[in-house]
């Protein structure tokens, strides 16, 4: 077992002014599992609450801007087991949101799901939506995701998967995106000045203060070791802005070949439009840790970071726990929000067989997000090289892409009057609606025949 970071969380914690501080280091994947309560206690942001006499609450009536309700913590999901998706209930976009996190601003539109491919990356055995597993593979007992992918992080080979192209909310593990964009494009020696924007940005944070001094090397390590909202926005500030970054992130996406992602915040904090799937996740993980800089980063045990002002420096540790309590762990990144539920990619190097698994939407019911992922690869080590489900990075040269269905009796009953698509294939029903146009055409030339004689 590596060196436990609780101890180094703990110090830094103490001399951090922001209340904020590893709060998704905290509800993402403790080292020591904590009661539900206590994460469900973790975040800072108000509650929304469903309780209209109560005076201090806030709520969507008496919130006096949407950011005021966008910041909401809900009790974490519980399950006794992982969801059938079986009927890929999340085809087309991730399940609705149980917060506010999504909520638009007056005015703005509601994106447009991706569009679905006909047929899906990675091989053909991955059109299913349930679990995908030569007969070899027993389907560990420790898992309540909802999606899961298994793949060889050297050759690309997809062992066993669950829902691989459902669409889910990625949390922080979308990072890896930025993290690579700031791997390519900004000097690593380079000096950045915290900002107050920075030092109080949403979500968990490294430590940034206001007029620190960083190095851009330092912030890309608190941001894939630490999960630091606070450097994810100084890194993008630094590659031309919170808009471009964040058309950086996607463009990256689609060029390495992804089908269901797409970035609607760069840090993973969760907005309107955010997906990605197994499938993505694991492509774009496997091209990262190709990548010399990003693998020597997230195989990083700690680092000291700069403290500011009066305050100063401290350790920043890795908070991906497979790495940091299994001698074979590779590492990864770790994700939680409130409605993407916890999320993980972290591998295993077996005796030279470097294994990954990427994990959404699960819950710590029957174990941490690392535990599910490291049964995952053992159950999958059996199957032996050449002997997976699919490849990543392929695609059969006939897909196409097509606009997300709208025929699917799920996704009709469970669409607003208002918004609701069409769920009639026009096909069944415009032969006989022309049959009878027919008919009547017929027998009104066939009356009018008649009465002529």
């Amino acid at each position: 077992m590596r060196t436990s970071a609780i101890a180094a969380l703990t110090a830094a914690a103490l001399i951090m002014p922001f209340p904020a501080f590893a709060q998704e280091v905290v509800a993402q994947e403790p080292v020591t599992q904590a009661p539900a309560t206590v994460i469900a206690d973790t975040p800072t942001s108000a509650t929304l609450s469903t309780n209209p006499e109560d005076p201090a609450a806030v709520t969507a009536d008496n919130a006096e801007s949407l950011e005021d309700i966008i910041k909401q913590d809900a009790t974490p999901t519980t399950r006794d087991a992982a969801p059938n998706t079986d009927t890929c209930p999340n085809q087309i976009s991730p399940a609705p949101a149980r917060t506010t996190s999504e909520a638009l601003a007056p005015g703005a539109a509601t994106p447009t799901p991706l569009p679905v491919a006909t047929v899906p990356a990675g091989g053909s055995l991955l059109a299913g939506c349930g679990v995908v597993a030569p007969a070899e593979f027993v389907l560990p007992e420790n898992l309540t995701a909802s999606s899961w992918m298994v793949f060889d992080i050297d050759s690309g080979e997809i062992m066993s998967t669950k829902d691989p192209h459902g669409r889910y909310r990625p949390a922080s593990i979308i990072k890896v995106l930025l993290g690579l964009i700031a791997i390519e494009e900004l000097d690593p020696t380079k000096v950045v000045t915290g900002t107050y924007e920075a030092a109080n940005i949403e979500g968990s944070r490294v430590g940034v203060g206001e007029g620190g001094q960083y190095t851009i090397d330092q912030l890309l390590h608190g941001l894939l070791l630490a999960s630091g909202n606070d450097a994810a926005y100084l890194l993008a500030q630094e590659l031309g802005g919170d808009r471009v970054t964040l058309d950086k992130v996607n463009a990256l996406a689609k060029e390495l070949g992804t089908q269901d992602t797409y970035a609607a915040t760069y840090s993973g904090l969760d907005a309107a439009g955010m997906s990605t799937s197994a499938y993505d996740m694991s492509l774009i993980y496997q091209h990262a840790w190709q990548n010399p800089k990003f693998a020597q980063i997230i195989s990083t045990e700690y680092v000291d970071f700069p403290g500011w002002g009066d305050n100063e420096g401290f350790q920043v540790w890795n908070d991906n726990s497979l790495f940091m309590n299994d001698p074979d762990g590779i590492g990864g990144k770790t994700g939680y929000t409130d409605d993407a539920n916890h999320t993980f990619v972290g591998g295993l190097d077996r005796n030279g067989r470097r294994l990954a698994a990427v994990i959404l939407d699960t819950t710590i019911d029957k174990g941490r997000a690392w535990e599910q992922a490291r049964t995952l690869i053992d159950a999958s080590l059996v199957i032996p090289q050449g002997g997976g489900i699919g490849q990543l990075g392929t695609q059969d040269e006939q897909a196409t892409q097509l606009p997300a269905p709208t025929t699917t009796a799920t996704l009709a009953a469970e669409t607003p009057d208002s918004a609701a698509p069409a769920s009639i294939d026009f096909v069944k029903v415009a032969f006989p609606i022309a049959a009878i146009v027919l008919l009547v055409i017929a027998a009104i030339l066939w009356t009018f025949k008649k009465r002529r004689r």
